[in-house]
């Protein structure tokens, strides 16, 4: 149970969220702070990846200049974090593996925050066999 000062806390911190133009692809995922302040999450660089858009996506590195596409080795779209997460073929399989447990209680594509929220053991074992290292060659 929060304290009247940790409540008053948290809603300030919530207000300044929902006003920020900061963080959108994490917004998708945690949108309530509360909720997530209650989440013990085991961070991973690939979990920071997906949750923040940040990270070893092609689309990020080529933003940076550091590789010259942004395009997904197998196809003519962008290798954003949604793209991994929705549409990549080169993770059908562990996205088949996401889909068969989620979709058990909801129907895919769910919102994000459903994912971490009802999914979260599955979900990050889905973004932490994403082999970005492989995802990425040149």
């Amino acid at each position: 149970m929060l304290s009247e000062l940790e409540r008053i806390s948290v809603e300030r911190w919530q207000r300044e969220w929902d006003q920020s133009t900061k963080g959108r692809t994490t917004k998708e995922y945690f949108a309530e702070v509360a909720e997530r302040i209650k989440m013990k999450i085991y961070l991973t660089q690939n979990f920071t990846t997906m949750v923040t858009g940040h990270g070893k996506t092609r689309s990020y590195l080529h933003r940076f200049k550091i590789i010259e596409t942004p395009t997904c080795p197998r196809g003519t779209r962008d290798q954003a974090t949604d793209h991994l997460l929705f549409e990549c073929e080169l993770l059908n399989k562990e996205r088949d593996r996401l889909k068969s447990t989620a979709s058990k209680t909801n129907v895919w594509p769910k919102s994000k925050s459903d994912l971490i929220r009802k999914h979260y053991k599955v979900f990050t074992k889905f973004m932490n066999e994403i082999p970005f290292d492989k995802l990425n060659v040149v």
